[in-house]
């Protein structure tokens, strides 16, 4: 196999050193964006010179973002050549076209590594379809903010002096907004919850809230209350051609699976009709564990496997967030219009405790709140 590798950051130099030494597959060529002089002949700033290339059979884009690795998957995929990828923004978005264009040339699209990087979880799930229906699918497939509402919760420290040591460590982006705000786990669960239920998502429709406005005073109400934070991802069947899907901070009990999980890693279940509860726990990101599933996806390409074969999905779902109803934690600095118990705590804001009420009013009242508090804050309360 001959590879026409798109990007040489931290996962493509993960996918080079897992090949190297291997006869049976290489890298031709590598897409750059600047100059690398140690890449030597591999370097090329054009993509012409990995499509129009005869031996390059498949194209590993790990460039991330949506463009220009949109259009480059698209062109290699109508060049004839398999493309495996962890680009999970880019998927969320374009996942039916590129789908739809790989089946109309024969080749593949390999995405297991977009949604919990080393974790065999997409995987599962297609299997899963073939012989069960799945119910729900639910957890962390964020490690950063995974990592910094674990530590604020075991240390007591700051959100804003977590994240920075999270920078520091290399597991949050100079830029963390993709992470903090929720939109990264919401990419994940556009590609997983298209794959669970047999529909395409559009990732816009899905309700999302993340962490950046977590603070101290959260951290001990929750400590009060006798809960856990952690941002989850949630997507429930509601009908032939309609799902609840949302991304939101979440109060769990401490005995609850989500609970334990710690540090960077991530925590994805399903539920399916007759298999029932399951979990899939792991490195959901990073270096080794994510091109591990590149490399794997590779393997199979090359052994003639076609696990995603006769899966397709059919048509489009829509998000329908008025069937799920839960209680909400919300801290403002303005009262709330709905009934809710107010807790003691929150120096100059208000803590509440509301009553059941549905996904989608709580995220619009969110959204309303905002605009006279910016810094509100609010978390799904499970069970």
């Amino acid at each position: 196999m001959k590879i026409g590798l798109l990007g040489i950051g931290t996962v493509g130099k993960g996918v080079r050193e897992q090949l190297a030494g291997r006869e049976d597959m290489g890298i031709q060529r590598i897409l750059v964006r600047r100059e690398i002089p140690e890449l030597g002949e591999l370097a090329t700033r054009r993509i012409e010179d990995i499509l129009e290339d005869p031996e390059i059979d498949t194209v590993v884009e790990l460039m991330g973002g949506m463009e220009p690795a949109y259009s480059h998957v698209l062109r290699a995929l109508r060049a004839g050549k398999n493309v495996v990828t962890a680009n999970k923004l880019m998927l969320s978005y374009h996942m039916e076209e590129l789908l739809q264009e790989a089946s109309a040339r024969g080749v593949q699209l390999r995405f297991d590594a977009s949604v919990g990087g080393g974790i065999p979880y997409l995987y599962n799930l297609m299997r899963t379809r073939r012989t069960d229906e799945i119910f729900s699918i639910s957890g962390i497939v964020n490690g950063t903010t995974n990592m910094i509402l674990d530590t604020m919760q075991s240390s007591g420290a700051d959100f804003s002096d977590v994240l920075a040591q999270a920078q520091r460590a290399g597991y949050a982006e100079a830029d963390p907004s993709s992470d903090i705000d929720g939109i990264d786990a919401r990419s994940k669960l556009c590609i997983a919850a298209s794959v669970a239920f047999g529909k395409y998502l559009h990732p816009e429709e899905i309700a999302v809230a993340g962490i950046r406005n977590i603070a101290s005073e959260d951290v001990l109400a929750f400590k009060r209350l006798g809960y856990t934070c952690r941002l989850l991802v949630r997507a429930e069947r509601i009908s032939e051609n309609s799902v609840c899907a949302f991304v939101e901070p979440t109060l769990i009990n401490p005995l609850e699976p989500e609970s334990t999980v710690r540090r960077n890693d991530n925590l994805i279940g399903l539920v399916g009709r007759r298999i029932g509860q399951q979990y899939f726990f792991g490195q959901g990101a990073g270096k080794d564990p994510t091109a591990y599933s590149v490399v794997l996806g590779l393997t199979e390409i090359q052994a003639g496997e076609r696990p995603f074969d006769g899966w397709m999905l059919d048509g489009r779902a829509t998000v329908d967030n008025s069937q799920l109803i839960h209680r909400y934690y919300v801290r403002t600095t303005t009262r709330l219009s709905i009934p809710a118990e107010k807790l003691r705590g929150g120096g100059g804001a208000n803590l509440y405790l509301t009553s059941p009420l549905p996904v989608d009013r709580m995220h619009a009242l969110a959204a309303s709140l905002r605009l006279r508090d910016p810094n509100l804050f609010f978390a799904g309360v499970r069970g």
